[in-house]
């Protein structure tokens, strides 16, 4: 069967594997056409701008999204299969965004192709120790689901999970790292920032050191919302060098969001730049000017827009609430956007409040 032939959830999770069997541009215009056909405020905001489906011939005109969306109005292709929540750790939790994710599959995919590429080259099937809570304790975390996934598909038999109701066990972490270190294999440890600041501080306060097997990767995703203050990336570098012996080099960065299926990394384990993300072949990332939405050039501060055709159930072209700069190969996370940065984001999300019928109207975005 032809690739123009199968379902379209089944055409991209080819696509996927094998990005010279298709067409990303054609892929992109038949996602629109599914979720325009499919969500209802996805078809008014068409219409309302003439963005209809046989209007546009690029993937970049399709409209975009705010991540705000998610927040107010239910973004669903089909019926959800797993619905994914955010933290709302930044504006309480009645301003979390809910992702009704009907293709989890395709978000197992996206791990899949992506996750071994960027973390694991040369590591087999390494240890893996977990600074993210389970899916028992987060059922509704997108990145628990990723990070369960990981474990059962790449992780070791010594792979461990070290975080309870309270946040990270400090105990079975340390056993865990003291057992690793003797066994001489390299391993991988994923965390949050916040995580690893908090078993950072627990080895701090005991003076404890370790080194972990030469190779060893530190997969690191998010930051610090929810704190008063921030902790500066070199700093927070300079505590893993220290505490865990796994040199910048060997630190991978991942940025993800609950709205989105899929991630962007930074190249770190192929001699990249350490901290530029790359998008892999499915997804293309722009960075926008914050007042106009008009695409900036590279060098020049804006906010991150990514389209993501795995997000095919929900919103395949997000305008994010983060800044960033584009450079050669990929871009650059530089924060969150606030107050005015957000006027061209308000703008779209107000837009898409009007056509949706609902409660976006009035928000910040």
């Amino acid at each position: 069967m032809s690739a123009s032939e199968l379902p379209l959830p089944d055409r991209i999770a080819r696509f996927l594997a094998d990005p010279l069997g298709d067409s990303f541009d054609s892929l992109a215009l038949a996602a629109y056409r599914f979720q325009v056909e499919r969500i209802e405020p996805l078809r008014r905001l068409a219409e309302t701008r003439g963005l209809e489906p046989d209007r546009i011939a690029s993937w970049r005109d399709v409209p975009l999204v705010p991540s705000t969306a998610y927040k107010s109005l239910t973004l669903a292709a089909e019926p959800a299969v797993e619905i994914f929540r955010s933290s709302g750790t930044t504006q309480g939790p009645e301003e979390r965004s809910v992702h009704h994710h009907p293709f989890p599959d395709l978000y197992r995919r996206t791990i899949d192709l992506a996750f071994p590429r960027y973390c694991l080259i040369g590591l087999g099937r390494p240890p893996m120790l977990s600074l993210v809570p389970s899916r028992e304790l987060l059922p509704d975390s997108s990145l628990s689901f990723m990070v369960e996934h990981v474990l059962a598909r790449f992780g070791a038999p010594e792979s461990a999970n070290v975080v309870g109701p309270r946040g990270v066990e400090a105990a079975p972490a340390r056993s865990w790292a003291g057992a690793r270190q003797r066994a001489g294999q390299p391993v991988v440890v994923l965390s949050t920032a916040l995580a690893l600041d908090q078993w950072l501080g627990a080895l701090e306060r005991q003076d404890l050191r370790f080194r972990l097997p030469a190779g060893s990767v530190l997969f690191e995703t998010g930051g610090f919302k929810g704190r008063e203050t921030e902790i500066g990336r070199d700093q927070l570098i300079e505590r893993i060098e220290t505490r865990l012996g796994i040199p910048r080099q060997r630190i991978v960065r991942e940025y993800g969001m609950t709205e989105l299926t899929s991630q962007c990394y930074t190249e770190a384990l192929a001699d990249g730049d350490p901290d530029l993300f790359v998008a892999p072949p499915w997804v293309r990332v722009r960075i926008l000017d914050p007042e106009t939405l008009a695409e900036a050039p590279e060098g020049t501060l804006g906010l991150i827009a990514i389209f993501d055709l795995a997000n095919l159930g929900s919103a395949v072209h997000l305008l994010t609430q983060d800044l960033g700069m584009a450079e050669a190969g990929g871009f650059r996370l530089l924060g969150r956007a606030a107050g005015a940065e957000l006027r061209g984001c308000s703008l779209a999300a107000e837009e898409l409040a009007r056509a949706g019928g609902a409660g976006l109207a009035g928000r910040s975005a």
